[in-house]
C-alpha cells in the first residue's frame, strides 16, 4: 500500500462492490424505420400519447407491444415531418498531450498499457537511429504542461500550410491553459522535436509500436494549431398520430478543420449518420415500427485510461507515477486485468477493506489530493517540510501502534456470516485462503467444515462420469465444480490430482507454427475468454487470441495468419507476428 496506490485500489474495489450490488432493470424502446429521398434511416419514439418517454416509461413487453401496435395503426404506413431543427456545431481542437492524456488516448486508440506507452515514449525521446544518426523524436514525456515553445508553434504552422493548406491555418497561434491545479509546468507538452519529420518519412526507421505512438503524438500536436471543425446538425421530428413523436438526428461535417489531422477516440465513437433533406409537411414512407428489450448495465470496471483519468480528476499522483502504480497493483496481485479491465482479487478486496476500516482518512481521496497540494507548497518554498511531516507522522504512528495491539489477522481476513455450520452449529465466516475466498467454520481447527464461497451452482455434489476411469489411478472420474466452473477430476483427490476440462478443446486443423508437430486447439481461459493454443502444451507454449487460418502471411511468410474482428475496423486477416504489420480487410465495420 502507498498514498497513491491505496486510493487507486480503493477506486477499483469500490467499483467492484457497485457491480456486485447492481440489480438490472428492464426497459423497452420503440423505433421506426423510415424512408425519405430513397434513403432509409431510424427514428426513435420520444413522445407517446402526449407524454415524453423516459428510460423506464415502458418496462415490459406487453406495454411495448401494445404501444407498437397502436403506433402502426395510427401511422397508416407513413410518418409526417412536423419539425426540422438545423444547428451549427463548432469544435476546437484538443490541447497537445500531457503524460496522462497520452496514456489515456494511447490506451483507447492503440490498446497500449500505460507502461508500454511510457517505454515506447522513452525510446522516442532518447533517440532513434536515422541514417546513422541518433535523433530524439519527441520532447520529454513526463509532463503535465499543455504549453508549446514559440519556435515549435512556428514550425507547426509551416507544416499545416504545407500539408493541409492555408484554409486550415488560423490567423493567430493557439494557446492552451492547464486545468490541473497541481500542474508542474517545468517542461513543454509532449510534441515532436521537429514537426517537419512527418510520420510517413520515418516509418522505415521505426518499429511498428514506435511508428504508431509517434504518429499519434505528431497528429495531435499539429491538429492543436489548426482551425475548428464545423458540422451541421439536424434534428427531425415526425408524427405518427396525435401526440406520438419520433425523432432522428444526423450531422454533416462542413469544414473538417483539425479533424483532417487528428480524430480522438471519442470522435470515433461520436459519428452521427447523415440524414436526407426533409421539410415540415413531408410524408415519409414507413417500413416498420419495432420494439426492443433492454436491461440497465452496471457501471463498467476501470480500464487503464479511465483509472488514470479518475486519479487525475481527484488530483492524486503525478503523470510520471501512473504507469508504476498500475504495475504495482498487478505485481502484488491486488488487481488483475481481464479483457483490459481491472478486477480486484480477493487479496485486494481484503487489503482495501482493512485500509478503509482502520486507516480511512489516509486512503481518502481528498486526503491524498491535499497532501499533493502541501508537497507542492513545500516545493514552491511556501511551506516548511519538517512541520508537514510531523503533522502527518505523529498521529499516523500512534494509529499504527494501536491497531497492532487491538486488531488480529482474523479481524481482517474473516467476515462473519448469518449462517450456522451444518456440522457443529458454530457460526460460519467468509475467509481468505491461499486460493482466494472460501466459507469456513469459526470453530476451526476443531471443526474443519468448508465450502465454496461462490455460487450455489458450484456447491453441488460431484457427479460420476459414466463409463470412464482415471487414466492415472483407475478410480472413477467425477464432474466437480471449482472457482472457474465445472471440470472432470479424479475421485481419488487429493492422492491423485488428475483433472481435465469438461468440454474437450476443438481442433481447428491448423498446424502449430512453432513446433510444427501439434495443431492449434480452441480453448477457454479461466475467465471464459476463447484463445487458441498448441495441442502439444506444455511441451509447446504457442498461443494466440485470434482464430488461426492455414494461410501464410504474404509479407513475412509466417506459416499462419489469424482472423481479427474489432468494432472500429471490422473483420481482418492479420499476421500474428508482432514485427509484421500485414492486414487484409475481410468484412468492413458496420
Amino acid at each position: 500500500a502507498g498514498r497513491v496506490q491505496s486510493p487507486a485500489l480503493r477506486l477499483i474495489a469500490e467499483r467492484e462492490l457497485e457491480i456486485q450490488k447492481f440489480v438490472a432493470r428492464e426497459y423497452w424502446t420503440i423505433s421506426a424505420e423510415v424512408e425519405a429521398q430513397e434513403r432509409t434511416f431510424t427514428a426513435k419514439l420520444v413522445r407517446y400519447e402526449n407524454e415524453a418517454l423516459e428510460q423506464f416509461s415502458l418496462t415490459n413487453g406487453a406495454q411495448a407491444s401494445a404501444a407498437t401496435q397502436s403506433l402502426i395503426s395510427q401511422a397508416g404506413g407513413s410518418l409526417t415531418v412536423v419539425d426540422v431543427k438545423p444547428k451549427k456545431r463548432r469544435r476546437n481542437p484538443l490541447p497537445p498531450f500531457t503524460t496522462s492524456t497520452l496514456q489515456q488516448e494511447s490506451s483507447r486508440k492503440l490498446g497500449f498499457t500505460a507502461q508500454r506507452t511510457m517505454r515506447i515514449a522513452q525510446q522516442l525521446y532518447e533517440g532513434i537511429d536515422i541514417n546513422g544518426e541518433s535523433i530524439g523524436l519527441i520532447t520529454y514525456m513526463r509532463t503535465d504542461s499543455v504549453s508549446l515553445a514559440t519556435e515549435a508553434v512556428d514550425e507547426i504552422r509551416e507544416v499545416i500550410l504545407t500539408e493541409y493548406g492555408e484554409e486550415n491555418l488560423p490567423k493567430e497561434p493557439r494557446t492552451f491553459k492547464n486545468r490541473s491545479k497541481n500542474a508542474q509546468e517545468a517542461h513543454e507538452a509532449i510534441r515532436p522535436s521537429s514537426s517537419s519529420r512527418l510520420p510517413k518519412l520515418l516509418k522505415s526507421s521505426l518499429s511498428t509500436d514506435q511508428e504508431k505512438l509517434y504518429r499519434l503524438i505528431w497528429q495531435r500536436t499539429v491538429a492543436c494549431q489548426m482551425i475548428p471543425s464545423v458540422s451541421h446538425l439536424v434534428t427531425v421530428e415526425m408524427n405518427a398520430g396525435p401526440g406520438d413523436i419520433f425523432r432522428a438526428t444526423g450531422s454533416v461535417i462542413v469544414t473538417p478543420g483539425f479533424l483532417a489531422a487528428y480524430k480522438s477516440a471519442s470522435d470515433d465513437d461520436d459519428d452521427h449518420k447523415q440524414l436526407p433533406p426533409m421539410k415540415p409537411g413531408d410524408q415519409l414512407k414507413l417500413h416498420g415500427i419495432l420494439d426492443e428489450q433492454h436491461f440497465t448495465e452496471p457501471p463498467p470496471r476501470f480500464n487503464e485510461a479511465s483509472l488514470i483519468k479518475s486519479l487525475e480528476e481527484y488530483g492524486i499522483g503525478r503523470p510520471s507515477t501512473y504507469a508504476s502504480i498500475i504495475s504495482t497493483l498487478q505485481q502484488r496481485e491486488y488487481a488483475l486485468l481481464d479483457n483490459k479491465r481491472f478486477i480486484p482479487t480477493d487479496v485486494g478486496m481484503v487489503v482495501n477493506r482493512f485500509l478503509t476500516n482502520y486507516f480511512n482518512q489516509y486512503v481518502d481521496y481528498d486526503f491524498t489530493a491535499k497532501l499533493e497540494d502541501d508537497l507542492d507548497a513545500v516545493a514552491r518554498g511556501e511551506a516548511e517540510w519538517v512541520p508537514l511531516l510531523e503533522g502527518f507522522w505523529e498521529p499516523f504512528y500512534s494509529k499504527v501502534v494501536d491497531i497492532e495491539k487491538t486488531v488480529t489477522r482474523k479481524d481482517v481476513t474473516q467476515e462473519l456470516l448469518d449462517e450456522k455450520c451444518p456440522e457443529c452449529e458454530s457460526p460460519l465466516a467468509l475467509r481468505l485462503g491461499k486460493r482466494g475466498n472460501f466459507i469456513g467454520c469459526t470453530n476451526y481447527p476443531d471443526c474443519s467444515f468448508t465450502k465454496n464461497a461462490n455460487t450455489a451452482e458450484q456447491q453441488i455434489e460431484p457427479e460420476a462420469v459414466e463409463g470412464r476411469t482415471c487414466p492415472k489411478c483407475v478410480k472413477p472420474l467425477l464432474i466437480r465444480a471449482g472457482k472457474y466452473g465445472k471440470f472432470i477430476g479424479c475421485s481419488g483427490y487429493p492422492d491423485c490430482k488428475y483433472l481435465e476440462p469438461l468440454d474437450k478443446p476443438k481442433d481447428t486443423g491448423v498446424s502449430c507454427p512453432k513446433c510444427k508437430k501439434g495443431s492449434l486447439l480452441e480453448r477457454k481461459s479461466r475467465r471464459g475468454k476463447v484463445f487458441f493454443s498448441c495441442s502439444g502444451y506444455p511441451g509447446c507454449d504457442y498461443a494466440t487470441w485470434n482464430r488461426p487460418v492455414s494461410e501464410a502471411c504474404p509479407e513475412c511468410n509466417f506459416p499462419i495468419t489469424t482472423i481479427k474482428t474489432t468494432k472500429r475496423k471490422g473483420t481482418e486477416r492479420v499476421c500474428p507476428e508482432k514485427e509484421c504489420s500485414f492486414s487484409e480487410l475481410r468484412e468492413p465495420a458496420d
